[in-house]
């Protein structure tokens, strides 16, 4: 069985923190996302992975080589044109031989028993299983249609009112399922997606159902995420910090007796504080009566300067904090420096940032 991977997004909603990476690069608890999904499909017995690549794609490859570090094969197809997500696919295993397939959208953060839906794929005798994630209404997806036996009968996009409806939080009554962006695929499914820009809900789903395709749905059970936006990003760290997402991979650092994580050795002085669920980067110094809380992540060789306070904040590498600063859900990238007495909240910092003392943004 072999593993597909889109991950040829711009990821600008994320923007600046992927103008020098790709989205799935981003660190989510001090490893590359991408990680997290590696090694769930390794659970589910995948041992190939290709990656449908295009933005950044030579950070992919240059991170993950030929996949021996991490215990599957790694193969690369980069899009000369932004292919869609059913373009993406083809183009993945074009010259491959012909095997099932697990895609997973790129930014898919997941729990779900990836090996009971693909046994469920089986029972089926399901040319695709798509896997579906239950959502309370209102809500800005496509909803998916599916019979009593699970077989997939139409792909409703929501109207524009439905939008702004979800954006409004209006309340309405039931829930839907929308696709979860987890894919089993047959390999002669895959072989009928035109090697083309083709979107695979909006184009390629509804044309195989109209000629009668037996497609599934399968309800995946547990946590999912889909990181797009900050917000996203910083509850998907929270909840790897946190163990609400039961991941094949734990977050990046081993867990002290005080309930936080430290990979690698760091510098805390004996009259900081750190709660639990913390994460601590290798080489980080936490100096005298520092407050670090709300499940903060601070990057390798970062500094944390005296009397500062950090709450649900994301620090990337070697970022500089002065004195008596306080930070509450803040993310900032490498190389930033924040200097003393600096107030800040939900603030998002690209790479290499300089926020002069006494900066204030609440």
């Amino acid at each position: 069985m072999r593993g597909i991977i889109i991950a040829g997004g711009l990821g600008t909603r994320l923007r600046p923190l992927t103008l020098r990476r790709p989205k799935p690069l981003l660190p989510v608890a001090n490893r590359p996302f991408l990680e997290y999904q590696v090694a769930q499909l390794r659970a589910a017995g995948v041992e190939e992975i290709v990656f449908a690549t295009n933005y950044l794609a030579d950070r992919i490859e240059a991170h993950f080589g030929d996949g021996s570090r991490f215990g599957v094969r790694m193969r690369y197809a980069q899009e000369k044109e932004p292919l869609g997500t059913a373009g993406a696919i083809r183009n993945a295993v074009e010259g491959l031989p012909p095997m099932r397939a697990i895609v997973f959208n790129g930014d898919i953060l997941t729990d779900f028993d990836l090996g009971a839906l693909v046994r469920l794929h089986q029972e089926r005798g399901a040319e695709v299983s798509l896997t579906l994630y239950r959502v309370r209404r209102p809500h800005p997806y496509g909803v998916i249609q599916v019979a009593d036996d699970g077989r997939v009968q139409a792909f409703l996009e929501p109207s524009e009112e439905q939008k702004r409806a979800a954006d409004r939080g209006e309340p309405m009554e039931g829930d839907d399922f929308i696709n979860a962006g987890i894919y089993i695929m047959e390999p002669e499914i895959i072989q009928r997606i035109p090697l083309r820009p083709c979107s695979i809900e909006r184009e390629f789903y509804p044309q195989i159902l109209a000629e009668g395709a037996r497609v599934y749905g399968a309800e995946g059970r547990g946590f999912w995420l889909d990181i797009g936006r900050p917000a996203q990003y910083q509850r998907a760290t929270r909840a790897l910090l946190s163990g609400e997402v039961k991941a094949a991979l734990p977050p990046g650092g081993a867990c002290t007796t005080e309930g936080y994580y430290i990979d690698g050795e760091a510098d805390i002085a004996p009259d900081a504080e750190i709660e639990p669920g913390s994460l601590i980067g290798n080489g980080a110094i936490i100096e005298s009566r520092a407050h670090i809380s709300g499940y903060t992540v601070i990057g390798a060789n970062s500094v944390i300067g005296a009397g500062s306070a950090l709450h649900g904040c994301i620090l990337g590498q070697g970022v500089q904090v002065g004195d008596g600063c306080c930070l509450t859900d803040c993310i900032v990238d490498d190389g930033t420096t924040i200097e003393s007495h600096v107030r800040l909240r939900g603030a998002i910092l690209g790479a290499n940032s300089l926020l002069r003392a006494y900066s204030a943004a609440e």
